[in-house]
């Protein structure tokens, strides 16, 4: 199970900041593949005829998680911060010991601690289908519930849904109340720079990365044309880099599922991904590492690097041309 936030994380405080609008929701967008459909079964989704059931608007399970209980159940608290009171506790205790002579009412006074129910909010989690791709689909999952930041208990109430989300679908996030359909799906989106390695090559590249990096070193730049020079040895077909917030990453493409990534600002290893390295790129590289660990290789650069990469890609290569036989 997801482990829950403790307070809201950095990230989307940051996120917060850049909004014009004081009503946000907690949501996310994901991507689904048909394989992993029933990590979602909980909340009602399924596959029918290669189609995606998309279910009505419901409160998420109280088994899913310490929040989705409370949700659903309320929640009990223990104030201890506050005076102790006189409680009264009564049974019926048999007589003599024995209740073949009957029984009699015993009562004692014992001091304990207040105690204050929060009731169950049971707000409810949807979801849309934003787009269809082949076998995969672009999914919103959202708590049904504007809550304002110019609200005192904003973040209590953000708190809260956050990890409703986390404990439901792994994964949250915060949007303006307003966001379309596409600004979802843009969240799981990568705009990346393909440059066909026959119209550029890795001095060119590299000038280009460096140009755009944030006061680099002579080292990085060294190392940011080493790492290409080597990356071209292998013949991709693309050098490739990331645009906007994710210029940091720059690599090569050998084919449409074995993309290879170096960081600008980390560079102690190289990050192989496979068929999801659009979405796996998109992590920063502390929650890449804390995840799964599916769907990419990590090498870090030590003695003879180069050539494990080469072996994982001449294994890769072989694979592709097994298949077209």
């Amino acid at each position: 199970m997801p482990k829950n936030f403790r307070r809201i994380p950095p990230e989307i405080l940051r996120r917060l900041e850049t909004f014009a609008l004081d009503d946000v929701v907690a949501a996310c967008a994901k991507r689904i593949r048909s394989g992993e459909v029933d990590k979602y079964s909980h909340l009602g989704l399924k596959v029918v005829d290669g189609a995606l059931m998309i279910p009505a608007p419901a409160v998420p399970h109280a088994a899913a998680g310490k929040y989705s209980k409370y949700n659903v159940e309320g929640k009990d608290i223990v104030r201890k911060d506050l005076p102790k009171t006189t409680k009264t506790f009564s049974f019926y205790a048999p007589n003599w010991g024995d209740s073949y002579y009957g029984t009699h009412l015993v009562s004692h006074v014992r001091e304990v601690y207040q105690r204050e129910f929060i009731p169950p909010k049971e707000v409810e989690l949807s979801i849309t289908l934003l787009e269809h791709q082949g076998d995969t689909w672009i999914v919103k999952f959202a708590i049904d519930q504007v809550i304002s930041r110019s609200a005192p208990d904003f973040e209590n109430d953000l708190l809260y849904n956050l990890n409703i989300l986390q404990e439901n679908v792994a994964t949250a996030d915060v949007f303006e109340s307003t966001a379309t359909m596409e600004d979802y799906a843009a969240t799981i989106r990568v705009d990346w720079e393909l440059l066909p390695t026959g119209q550029i090559g890795p001095r060119e590249f590299a000038e280009r990365l460096v140009a755009r990096a944030k006061a680099p070193t002579e080292l990085q730049k060294t190392t940011i044309l080493s790492r290409l020079q080597t990356f071209e040895k292998l013949t991709p077909t693309h050098f490739i880099s990331g645009t906007s917030g994710f210029a940091r990453y720059f690599g090569a493409k050998y084919g449409d599922d074995f993309v290879v990534f170096e960081n600008i600002r980390y560079g102690n290893a190289i990050y192989v991904m496979f068929e999801d390295w659009q979405s796996l790129s998109r992590k920063s590289r502390i929650d890449l590492l804390k995840g799964e660990r599916e769907g990419f290789e990590r090498i870090e650069h030590r003695e003879g690097w180069e050539d494990k990469l080469r072996a994982m890609l001449e294994h890769y290569r072989n694979e592709a041309k097994r298949r077209l036989r």
